[in-house]
């Protein structure tokens, strides 16, 4: 984005005197770009430390940067800075999690090269989420958690050195073999502090004026599908995809959103670059993850996408991955949502877990426009294989479009509802769960057929057919100029769906 104010800048608090520690145990800390998302924010909470929250210490330099410390007294969770604030994350469905700073956005790692009393002290100076960087949660029967991390020695739990004196104290290691009060953290919700929705959305503007504009919805691949051509990709790549889609410079500067699904959150801004340098204005890349519940805790944790390059280029890590929401930096206001998704459980032998999925809108308000977008659960067998998750999925993006919002609004929403029209010809069931928005709403390729008026061109390429999953729903009082589906699914395994709406 363009305006200057919404950058975002790292918190700073207090210098600790630096650690020594030899030059074989140091690591150097990167900085990187702190995430924008609509992402869960938590706090530990130190049980043994007498209820300190714990800071990562950015400020301190040397081989002690960024470590994790219990030492910051809040009396309200407003009180609370970057230091403090973490996002969770998993790169195995849930098996672990990884804690990430929005401090300076890096992962929380176990330094098991460290020797003698700072051995195995946790830093925030991961680029990646590999193993030094996994945590098991294990939630206890007081509500708090223990985190166990993988060290030289085996799996130890993560302790908050209370007892140590000066600039020891507080310090978080793994080195526990059973949980006492010093390896108790409570995980205190912070909610989504990136989201911009307190206080709900802002009123539209009234009367709602006149709109003539364009919106795009793809499902980009460029996610965990290596027979993707976008599969471990990065931003530059996506955002001249995206761009060339919008067709010429002139059409362009009239989308109002592109809906993206399938993205990783790295790609984000720089894909928002791209969207500036086509059109000459201002925009956002609003950006939501896909999660997982993460085993032996009732918390979830955002999937990361599969790190860009190679083992002999080195690994770049992409962040998490989801769904994406560009729209005019004039918006204000965005959430996320989390729908109704189908639970891990055990099919047959194994123990599945399962993707929870999300929904991410934002407003415009000058213009009394609402866009949103979302990615439905799969057909698959060990997804949602009755559509009966996904039944509630539509029923939810419906209440978030309609009764969610106030009077006033244009909704225009869609994105990878991974669903057959009602009048598809396809033998692909189930073919209702988009019944109720086509009653509610006018779609894109709404009427392209007299004798199918409830269907559409595909947007899904399979081997031997193609079938239509990828929607653009706009208000029945409102005009379709156009719609486009070209056959064009480049590097991705979707074609982009592209309408010209009137209001």
């Amino acid at each position: 984005m363009r305006k200057t104010a919404r950058r975002l800048a790292v918190l700073c608090s207090a210098l600790f005197a630096m650690i020594a520690m030899t030059p074989a145990q140091a690591h150097a800390v990167e900085t990187r770009p702190v995430p924008v998302t609509a992402s869960d924010k938590y706090a530990l909470k130190s049980v043994g430390a007498g209820g300190l929250y714990v800071s990562v210490e950015v400020s301190t330099t040397g081989s002690g940067e960024a470590m994790l410390r219990a030492r910051k007294a809040a009396a309200t969770l407003e009180d609370l800075g970057a230091w403090e604030k973490f996002t969770l994350h998993t790169d195995d469905k849930g098996v672990s999690t990884t804690l990430r700073s929005e401090a300076n956005g890096n992962y929380v790692t176990t330094e098991r090269g460290y020797t003698g009393t700072y051995q195995n002290l946790l830093r925030a100076r991961g680029t990646n989420a590999g193993d030094w960087e996994k945590l098991q949660l294990e939630k206890q029967t007081d509500g708090t958690y223990a985190l166990k991390a993988a060290t030289n020695d085996g799996y130890k739990y993560v302790t908050a050195e209370v007892q140590d004196p000066g600039n020891d104290a507080g310090l978080l290691r793994a080195r526990g073999d059973s949980v006492g009060s010093w390896q108790k953290f409570q995980l205190v919700y912070l909610g989504e502090e990136n989201a911009s929705d307190a206080g709900g959305r802002p009123a539209p503007a009234s009367p709602a004026p006149a709109a003539d504009f364009r919106v795009m919805s793809w499902n980009v691949c460029a996610n965990h599908n290596s027979a993707c051509g976008n599969y471990r990709v990065e931003g530059p790549s996506l955002g001249s995809q995206i761009t060339d889609r919008m067709g010429t410079t002139t059409e362009a500067r009239q989308y109002r959103a592109v809906f993206l699904q399938e993205m990783c959150e790295s790609q984000a801004k720089t894909i928002e670059t791209w969207l500036e340098a086509k059109t000459g204005t201002g925009w956002d890349v609003r950006f939501a993850p896909i999660k997982y519940t993460v085993d032996k805790s009732s918390v979830k944790a955002a999937r990361t996408c599969d790190n860009a390059g190679s083992a002999a280029s080195g690994w770049k890590d992409r962040g998490s991955y989801g769904i994406g929401l560009a729209v005019p930096d004039a918006n204000v206001w965005y959430h996320s949502y989390d729908l109704p998704s189908p639970q891990n459980k055990t099919i047959g032998t194994e123990w599945v877990r399962m993707e929870q999925r999300t929904a991410l809108c934002a407003v415009l308000p000058a213009e009394a426009l609402q866009f949103c977008t979302a990615h439905f659960s799969a057909g698959l067998d060990k997804d949602d294989l009755d559509g009966s998750k996904r039944r509630e999925q539509a029923a939810e993006l419906q209440k978030i479009v309609h009764s969610y919002t106030m009077p006033g609004y244009r909704t225009v929403y869609g994105g990878d509802l991974n669903s057959i029209p009602p009048d598809s010809a396809s033998p692909d069931t189930p073919n209702d769960l988009m019944t109720s928005a086509y009653a509610a709403d006018k779609e894109c390729d709404e009427g392209l057929s007299s004798t199918r008026p409830r269907d559409g061109r595909a947007t899904k390429p399979l081997t031997g057919r193609s079938i239509k999953i990828d929607y653009l729903f706009g208000p029945s009082a409102g005009t379709v100029v156009s719609c486009d589906v070209t056959a064009d699914a480049g590097e991705s395994d979707h074609y982009p769906i592209k309408a010209h709406f009137r209001f």
